[in-house]
C-alpha cells in the first residue's frame, strides 16, 4: 500500500460512513493542488477542506488564504485526469 493509499484510507474512514463520495483520484488531485506530499497530510491540512466538498456538494475543496489558487489547480488536475471535480 502506498502512502497515498494510506492517506485515502484514513480520509475515507474519518469522513464517510457508507460509500465514499470522493475517490482516491480526488484526494490525489487535492494533494497535488496544495503541493502537499502524502507524508505531510495532517489534521491542519484537513481543516482547510470545505465540508461541502467532502460530501460531494461543492466542486471547490479549499478555503482560506490560498484557496483561489489551490481550487484552480484542483479543477485543472481533475480535468487532466478525466474526473469531475
Amino acid at each position: 500500500m502506498t502512502v497515498l493509499d494510506q492517506v485515502y484510507s484514513r480520509f475515507a474512514q474519518e469522513h464517510y460512513v457508507g460509500r465514499p463520495l470522493r475517490r482516491p483520484e480526488h484526494v490525489a488531485a487535492l494533494l497535488k493542488a496544495a503541493a502537499i506530499p502524502p507524508t505531510k497530510v495532517d489534521d491542519a491540512f484537513w481543516r482547510q477542506i470545505r465540508s461541502d466538498w467532502l460530501w460531494g456538494v461543492s466542486a471547490v475543496p479549499f478555503e482560506g488564504e490560498h484557496a483561489q489558487r489551490h481550487n484552480a489547480a484542483y479543477r485543472r488536475l481533475c480535468a487532466e485526469s478525466g474526473i469531475t471535480p
